[in-house]
């Protein structure tokens, strides 16, 4: 932990040369990704934690790490010897990143920040709050002088994903955009999202890991589309194809003297959560731009899937099932073999059964495999040399995903090594329970993620169990793998529709011990129309049987083991005409009936 101690202190150089008393690094990148090219992984590089959540603040005398319950475990062997505190977010008696400053700092003094890297939303949250204890922020770069050996920038090809896949050509997509701007009252849109551009340019790239989105900026205003992005990356095809759809394509480093030139008037709808603070700035500081908040248009329009992106993202998980139905296969016999299996074998062995998928473009994130207590920390990563020898006892927890043309998949599975503790079937099966409860739902138009999320978490409650997460995630089409604005979570205000796709992945994390979780993908479908009005329910994308060895069938209701079944009979039904041999004789085994005792 020298090297982080050392950046510590040159920060701090820095920090007086700016005159500023607390510095703050967040996790994003000028485009406010979750995940960020390596370029801006500043917070990782200055802390040590490479958790994908999380705030790094350092003032002149202590520095601290905020992050939430999924890397609670992680961030504190990460930090662990680097003298930077670990803030647990959401636990009481924690304060936030502000709450902590303005006890921290005096009046008079002031605190730095990138404002490239924040939400201007944020931002102005933070400025409300110092402003009242008196104290100032200086919006100033403190990393580049320091990160000597800076990771350049991404420069993967860029091509196009293409109608046949997303429905809609891309000149189709801007024509939706300005109907709905239109009823906003708006005639223009910045967009600094990375997914927003690749699905409103219909372009793909590899600029991220796991993640084929390119590094660009995109803006629907009076005189046009436009695109900015290094133009030396981009396939010819590419090129004309965006010519070909009105799109004009600038070079990305010239986005922000775009906007501070732009002279057409314009009444511009800006979203202050998706739009880096600097942005705002610069769009303030042109008369042209009448500014009103408001939400991201794209990202409301790409939540909801049209139809041949429905049937696409099918397809997707009928090949990702079958490539994990050919993993499951292969590393039972290994095991049944007496060969040692580590954590990171799996990984290896599930990434190359879908490698051979010629329709696969990678994996959607780093696979998580974590046997007995490495699954207690919901994003363990394992390394080579570095993790645990799986045993023929205890539980085994993976959870993974495929990135193809037709989609993107995500999906957890909990496997029993061996023999169980009765602990660890009860748990296994209240997770179950809460799974299906999500799946089984139908509710009415109008409910929102944050009212559907109860669904799930009763199940654990009545046996005082809890997860510190959210109950699941909204989906990209060949995207990213956490794509909003739908996400089932207590303060998910976002209304659900039919054709919005979400996760469900209710689970128990019991440190020191193992941890549990079972996830499926859910499209949102019409159930039927009555008196009283619109009703959804849920249809299963993800094609994969559920361990069933641990599932004390005691504990099932009827209608529980209905479902259980009928979504057994579904996946064979559907992997089976692409399988043969030994995976076909597995999945066969797998997705026999329960019988409730």
């Amino acid at each position: 932990m020298e090297n982080i101690k050392e950046r510590i202190e040159s920060l701090r150089k820095e920090m007086r040369n700016a005159g500023v008393a607390a510095y703050v690094i967040p996790s994003q990148d000028p485009h406010l990704s979750e995940y960020t090219p390596e370029h801006w992984q500043a917070r990782s590089w200055f802390s040590g934690f490479s958790g994908s959540a999380g705030t790094l603040v350092v003032t002149m005398d202590e520095s601290g790490l905020w992050t939430d319950g999924r890397y609670f475990i992680q961030a504190e062997r990460e930090l662990s010897g680097s003298d930077i505190k670990l803030f647990r977010m959401g636990v009481s008696g924690v304060p936030g990143v502000g709450e902590y400053l303005c006890g921290k700092l005096k009046p008079g003094e002031s605190a730095g920040f990138d404002a490239r890297m924040f939400p201007a939303a944020r931002l102005r949250i933070m400025r409300g709050m110092f402003s009242g204890k008196g104290i100032g922020t200086v919006p100033c770069d403190l990393v580049t002088p320091l990160w000597k050996d800076r990771p350049p920038m991404p420069h993967t090809e860029v091509y196009v994903h293409g109608a046949r896949y997303a429905g809609y050509t891309c000149a189709e997509k801007i024509n939706q955009v300005r109907a709905m701007l239109a009823k906003h009252g708006a005639d223009g849109q910045i967009y600094t999202r990375l997914d927003c551009t690749a699905w409103l340019m219909d372009i793909r790239a590899d600029d991220i890991a796991y993640t084929p989105l390119a590094v660009a900026w995109s803006a629907v205003l009076p005189d046009g589309a436009h695109l900015f992005i290094d133009t030396s990356r981009v396939k010819p095809e590419a090129m004309r194809c965006l010519k070909e759809n009105g799109v004009t394509v600038h070079e990305y480093g010239e986005f922000e003297d775009f906007l501070k030139s732009y002279d057409r008037e314009v009444r511009l709808l800006v979203d202050m959560t998706s739009t880096n603070g600097q942005t705002v700035e610069i769009l303030k500081g042109n008369a042209s731009f009448s500014i009103r908040g408001g939400a991201d248009i794209v990202t409301s329009l790409k939540g909801v899937k049209n139809s041949t992106e429905i049937e696409n993202i099918k397809k997707a998980h009928i090949l990702d099932g079958c490539a994990l139905a050919a993993f499951k296969s292969a590393f039972e016999e290994k095991m049944a073999a007496g060969e040692k299996m580590t954590e990171w074998d799996v990984c290896v062995l599930l990434s190359e059964c879908r490698a051979r998928l010629p329709e696969n473009k990678g994996e959607s994130f780093a696979t998580i495999a974590a046997y007995g207590a490495n699954a207690a920390m919901m994003h363990y990563s394992p390394k080579p040399g570095a993790c645990s020898t799986i045993e023929n006892k205890g539980l085994l927890l993976i959870d993974s995903g495929g990135q193809y043309f037709e989609g993107t998949t995500d999906i957890t599975r909990t496997f029993a090594m061996g023999p169980l503790s009765r602990g660890e079937m009860e748990d296994y099966t209240y997770v179950l329970k809460a799974n299906i409860a999500l799946a089984r739902a139908v509710f009415m138009e109008g409910e929102t993620g944050g009212n559907l999320d109860i669904l799930c978490r009763k199940e654990l409650w009545k046996h005082g169990i809890d997860y510190r997460c959210g109950t699941g995630h909204g989906v990209g089409m060949f995207s990213s793998v956490h794509e909003g604005p739908q996400n089932i979570s207590p303060k998910n205000r976002t209304v659900f529709k039919a054709g919005m796709t979400v996760t469900d992945e209710p689970g128990a994390y019991i440190e020191g011990k193992y941890g549990i979780r079972t996830e499926n993908l859910l499209l949102v479908t019409e159930a039927f129309t009555n008196e009283y009005g619109r009703f959804y329910k849920f249809e299963p994308l993800t094609c994969f049987p559920i361990d069933l060895r641990p599932v004390l069938t005691g504990l099932l209701s009827k209608g529980e083991a209905e479902w259980l079944n009928g979504y057994h009979s579904w996946v064979y039904k559907t992997l089976s005409p692409y399988l043969s041999g030994k995976a076909l004789s597995w999945l066969r085994k797998n997705t026999q009936p329960v019988k409730l005792k």
